[in-house]
């Protein structure tokens, strides 16, 4: 074999393997996203919630409705919730949080951290802001209540509030942790 040869097979094997590449990238062009999951009232199932130790007490949403007996710590975005509790549950239990799940789903669960691996965690990891906090994953059962359909949410305290809708509200048991 001579070296023009050897260079045309190089060449050639160059050529297709560009080819290649771009006809493999034009063959998943276009296609849509994965649906997120649509989570619907009465609905269990599981979910794995993505948090730091600082979510205890840097998370919060606003809007003035209830969801029974449950509330946002905000009824307005400066204004916080001052009707009584319908419920006779203490008002941690009845107050909203926004998290998020490891799938990017958005959800408001009251007394996340009241479940006993959470309560546990935050013993060894508590919620000190200034401090570096290592990401987890609290996987737990939930039970979807209602969607609140006009709701802001904010990540950290004093921070921006985002505007979201029909988010799903739940309640969580049965949480176990796993490295996020």
């Amino acid at each position: 074999m001579q070296a023009q040869e050897i260079r045309n097979y190089v060449g050639y094997l160059i050529v297709g393997l560009f080819v290649w590449a771009v006809v493999s990238e034009f063959r998943n062009y276009g296609h849509d996203a994965p649906q997120q999951k649509v989570l619907a009232e009465g609905q269990d199932l599981d979910v794995a919630i993505t948090l730091v130790s600082t979510d205890a007490k840097a998370l919060a949403c606003a809007s003035a409705e209830e969801i029974k007996g449950r509330h946002c710590e905000y009824q307005g975005r400066s204004e916080r919730w001052s009707k009584p509790s319908t419920t006779g549950r203490p008002g941690t239990a009845d107050t909203l949080a926004p998290y998020k799940t490891t799938d990017d789903i958005l959800l408001l669960v009251p007394a996340l951290f009241s479940e006993p691996a959470l309560v546990e965690r935050l013993a060894i990891d508590p919620p000190t802001f200034g401090q570096e906090h290592i990401r987890f994953v609290a996987n737990c059962k939930m039970h979807v209540e209602a969607k609140m359909k006009d709701v802001d949410v904010r990540w950290q305290t004093q921070g921006q509030w985002y505007p979201q809708k029909d988010v799903p509200v739940g309640t969580v048991t049965g949480c176990w942790l796993s490295d996020g």
